[in-house]
């Protein structure tokens, strides 16, 4: 509360500072024209986000994912925009964008919308995730040949797009559960076969309890560029974060 109190104050100061300035000038023409451009920078200003953007992350996502998307208030702040994550179900969120009752949507995968109107994609991603197959450790499944696990079980959020498509892909049975901490207690204790997930979300340190009982195919099944979708009414939004994100794009290099 300090800090947007005194960010406030700071503003109101500098408001001040150059209005005296401008009083000051002895040409009135010159006056008139820095006053109109000054009150029109701050009306662009002010149209850009008038107010903070609520945007959402997956409840399902564990800490160290909540903690990756929570980095990207930066290049939002950037450009002027504060924000408050809200955490909302995986299967809601987007549609929720698109009515409007939030202003955008994180860590999601590319060609979705099609079948919701008003959205639209931040075009460079936030993330580029490596996902990987896991098993219980010590159970007989090939994850260095995908194609054998075809009729085997897997587990996944209901809405998460990437492993509903790969768990298609492979032919896998799919079970549904609340969130990834309740996808690898069924792995290790051996309700399904089968889990995708990046490195930084898998070996979160709050899930060490079962992630040290998995084990890991030794190459990544697919790579995944993950973004920001919004509202399509901040598309000037949209567009002055795209020169920015390369800077704060996350990798996974394990």
């Amino acid at each position: 509360m300090f800090e947007v109190h005194f960010h406030k104050n700071r503003v109101v100061f500098c408001i001040f500072t150059i209005l005296r300035y401008l009083a000051q000038m002895k040409s009135p023409s010159t006056r008139l024209v820095l006053l109109t451009t000054f009150l029109l920078s701050l009306t662009a200003q002010a149209a850009t986000c008038p107010q903070p953007l609520k945007i959402s992350m997956a409840e399902s996502w564990p800490p160290a994912i909540h903690k990756l998307i929570e980095g990207f208030r930066q290049p939002f702040k950037d450009i002027g925009c504060e924000i408050v994550f809200k955490k909302i179900p995986l299967s809601r969120s987007l549609l929720m964008v698109s009515k409007g009752e939030l202003d955008g949507d994180t860590f999601r995968i590319d060609g979705l919308g099609s079948d919701l109107p008003h959205l639209i994609r931040v075009q460079t991603p936030m993330a580029r995730l490596k996902y990987y197959l896991y098993k219980k450790r010590g159970a007989p499944l090939d994850l260095e040949q995908p194609s054998s696990l075809s009729g085997r079980k897997t587990c996944l959020t209901l809405g998460n797009r990437l492993r509903s498509q790969v768990a298609k892909e492979l032919h896998l049975e799919v079970i549904e559960a609340a969130n990834t901490f309740q996808c690898l207690k069924m792995l290790a204790n051996g309700r399904v076969d089968v889990f995708l997930g990046p490195t930084i979300e898998v070996q979160d340190p709050t899930l060490k309890e079962y992630n040290e009982s998995l084990a890991r195919s030794s190459k990544p099944y697919v790579t995944a560029n993950l973004y920001i979708y919004l509202n399509d009414r901040h598309e000037k939004i949209a567009r002055e974060l795209e020169p920015l994100m390369k800077k704060y794009l996350v990798t996974d290099a394990l």
